[in-house]
């Protein structure tokens, strides 16, 4: 499936930027049939699909961070706008609205920790023979 791209917009429509979460977590949601198909005794295949896990959490953390920037910038616009005329209700109802929006977006950083946590103790437990010790699925 090709990969969606995101744009402001995208940050913007929760629903659509949820279903790009879903499509980037899917490696981490078909973990254990794919480490069954894995030769779960060979470091270099357990190597292999950890690089897969390390990828998809890199591209998911870009895309969070992505959206709560373009979150910020909007809403930091908006409010420069409320300095200058206090009494905009428009523009004081769609900050209310953005910053909304924008906790919902973080709220995916709490998910991912989630996410990573059970995908990292799954891959533990079923690639024993690879050594994570070093290496790092976190933020």
């Amino acid at each position: 499936m090709a990969e969606k791209q995101l744009d402001p917009t995208t940050c913007y429509n929760f629903s659509f930027f949820k279903e790009i979460m879903k499509e980037l977590r899917r490696v981490d949601d078909n973990i254990v049939p794919r480490l069954n198909s894995t030769d779960v005794h060979s470091e270099t295949a357990c190597a292999d699909f950890f690089k897969q896990l390390a990828g998809a959490y890199e591209k998911r953390e870009k895309a969070i961070n992505y959206c709560l920037k373009v979150m910020d910038d909007e809403i930091q616009k908006k409010n420069k706008l409320l300095e200058e005329d206090p009494d905009d209700y428009d523009t004081r109802s769609s900050v209310f609205t953005d910053e909304s929006k924008r906790r919902m977006i973080a709220n995916e950083l709490v998910v991912e920790d989630i996410v990573r946590d059970r995908t990292l103790q799954v891959f533990k437990n079923k690639c024993r023979v690879f050594d994570t010790s070093s290496l790092s699925l976190k933020a």
